[in-house]
């Protein structure tokens, strides 16, 4: 087992579908894999992971180096994570990213950096003392909480920071610049960049007698949400991209399915239209269906979010894991996602298969590909 954790990528000027149906290998096209925080431990595993992907034909790696409000970087402005060393704050005495970007580019590839947008904290027990002071200790009030309501409690998963909060977006846009500015990264990559579910939030203190009538507060939310990513475009040179809920709306009649906008407050078709980035990723974690248009159908999901991309890139979210996607239905998404004229895919997974990876190789991704140009750049 090759140990990995995929996500997006990016891409342009994309070739007609027919042009990628007809191809086994286009030759242009984002090839990409999501690479998490518990994907890697040691500069081998970054060095195995990344000559894995150049082997494979794969073009794109997006690493993530932000998972709660800390740095698997060397960062002047949050704490190092602790998950390499157990200790939140400690130098574990390499650099993920400088690692990354050398060996990235000495075999071709583009190097992302992946980050964690809102997720502040995650576990029961607070962040201890570091240097930098950790967000959550150092900020209680980016804390999100519900309109009248106490700030989120910790827990199991995620506690949130507030979109509303201009510290918030101003701590998400200077962590990006940061990177940018000290790493020849290729791209920076957004993911949670939403609220964590339906509700009317708090909005920010200098903006007092908001109304909390759901449609009214849903709106602002949304705007929150994109003032944060046009923040990150606005300080990098680079272009940005963003995973996205693989529903936006629910233009289908389906029963019983999440959609980024109305639910999670995220308008990625917005994020397109307006030129706030570059490429969205939605992730459709579902496999084609045998009758176009069911519910949860890939084809269905990935012709929508290309026909809404605005002139931008839409790379397809595609996941491999056993539990959701056979090995053949993840093939077959590839397939599709030429058919329906997306500019490239990107794979997560926890664990992706030698058999999975190379049936990839040698049906799909027989010749090195280009990363697809952003002709608005």
């Amino acid at each position: 087992m090759i140990t990995l954790l995929l996500t997006g990528c990016l891409s342009s000027g994309a070739p007609t579908p027919a042009s990628y149906a007809s191809q086994s290998s286009p030759a242009s096209e984002l090839r990409g894999l999501w690479v998490t925080r518990w994907g890697y431990k040691t500069p081998d595993d970054v060095r195995r992971t990344l000559h894995a992907a150049a082997d494979a034909n794969f073009n794109a790696v997006f690493l993530q180096v932000r998972g709660t409000f800390d740095a698997l970087y060397a960062s002047p402005i949050e704490p190092r994570s602790a998950l390499q060393t157990g200790t939140l704050g400690q130098d574990p005495g390499w650099d993920p990213l400088a690692v990354a970007v050398e060996v990235a580019h000495a075999r071709g590839l583009e190097l992302h950096a992946y980050l964690n947008t809102f997720p502040l904290w995650r576990g029961t027990e607070p962040p201890t003392a570091a240097d930098p002071a950790h967000a959550w200790s150092a900020h209680p009030d980016w804390v999100l909480a519900p309109a009248g309501g106490e700030p989120m409690a910790l827990n199991d998963g995620y506690v949130f920071a507030n979109p509303a909060h201009a510290g918030v977006r101003e701590r998400v846009a200077a962590v990006a610049a940061d990177i940018d500015r000290r790493y020849d990264v290729d791209g920076i990559h957004l993911d949670y960049i939403r609220y964590p579910g339906r509700g009317v939030y708090q909005g920010p203190d200098d903006m007092p007698g908001l109304s909390d009538e759901p449609a009214y507060r849903g709106r602002l939310q949304r705007e929150w949400v994109n003032q944060t990513v046009a923040g990150v475009s606005a300080v990098v040179q680079v272009p940005v991209t963003a995973a996205v809920w693989g529903i936006h709306t629910n233009a289908f009649g389906w029963q019983g399915v999440s959609q980024g906008s109305p639910d999670f407050y995220q308008d990625s078709s917005a994020f397109l239209a307006r030129g706030l980035l570059d490429a969205n990723i939605p992730m459709i974690y579902w496999p084609v269906t045998d009758t176009p248009g069911e519910r949860l159908d890939f084809r269905t999901l990935a012709q929508w979010h290309v026909d809404h991309r605005a002139g931008r890139h839409v790379y397809t979210g595609i996941t491999s894991e056993a539990d959701k996607m056979t090995p053949e239905q993840v093939l077959q998404a590839v397939r599709v996602s030429r058919e329906v004229g997306a500019d490239g895919f990107v794979l997560f997974e926890s664990t992706l298969s030698e058999p999975l990876f190379g049936a990839l190789t040698a049906e799909l991704l027989s010749e090195p590909a280009l990363v697809p140009p952003m002709g608005w750049r």
